[in-house]
């Protein structure tokens, strides 16, 4: 564990990841952790899980072991039952949030009329306004059998715990389809920012994914308040 921020009690958060762990040990399976993302497709190829996204593919992103992890479950026979992925984007005035997403989306997508896809000059104010040191939490799948266990949002509330304690970054996010979008996952991931028609596009959208994206996030006391609540529950 890296020195954290104040704000951050270390024996309450160690207590919020045992807390959910233990639900996990209690389906009798077990969390992997990595940072060889070659390895995590192999993984979910074998049990059947669709591999990897655009934001986290190895044959388009390339990670150092301390800007990116995975977290997988798996069963007793060490099949993956679920996973989910986070990487660290140090973003320094006066670049923005906004900006870096005009470059990420324009090297990973292509657009529905041709080319890379293209932001529109004009995006929405909360993302212009954010800088620092910024976790994407993406790459979520969990086996069928599995998802009324709400592994998908266990998985992303102990990611956002494992990425504070590693990196103790200002704000944590995902981007969730509008099409897919379900309210009880949100809420399961324990986020509390929801952001609709969260980035704008110039012309067509990226495929293949929602042109209308909504963002999920927390900021870093929105997370500090989520461990109190997972390690303290009410009486």
């Amino acid at each position: 564990m890296g020195k954290l921020r104040s704000g951050v009690d270390p024996i309450l958060l160690k207590r919020a990841w045992g807390a959910i762990d233990s639900v996990f040990i209690g389906y009798g399976l077990t969390l992997q952790r990595g940072h060889d993302f070659e390895m995590v497709d192999a993984m979910a190829e074998a049990a059947g899980l669709k591999v990897l996204e655009a934001h986290f593919t190895p044959r388009m992103q390339t990670f150092s072991s301390g800007r990116a992890f995975w977290l997988a479950l798996t069963d007793d026979r060490g099949r993956m039952v679920g996973r989910v992925c986070a990487r660290l984007d140090p973003i320094r005035p006066p670049q923005s949030l906004a900006d870096y997403w005009r470059k990420h989306f324009h090297r990973c997508f292509p657009a529905e009329t041709g080319g890379q896809v293209v932001l529109a000059a004009d995006q929405p104010r909360f993302a212009q306004s954010i800088t620092g040191d910024t976790v994407y939490l993406g790459g979520t799948e969990v086996r069928p059998e599995w998802q009324n266990c709400h592994l998908g949002g266990l998985l992303n509330r102990i990611a956002q715990i494992e990425a504070l304690d590693e990196w103790d970054a200002d704000f944590y996010y995902g981007w969730m389809e509008k099409r897919v979008f379900k309210d009880g996952f949100f809420r399961s991931c324990g986020f509390t920012l929801l952001v609709e028609n969260a980035v704008r596009w110039q012309a067509g959208g990226p495929i293949p994914i929602d042109n209308d994206l909504f963002l999920a996030g927390n900021r870093r006391d929105d997370l500090l308040d989520l461990i109190d609540r997972i390690a303290k529950p009410p009486p």
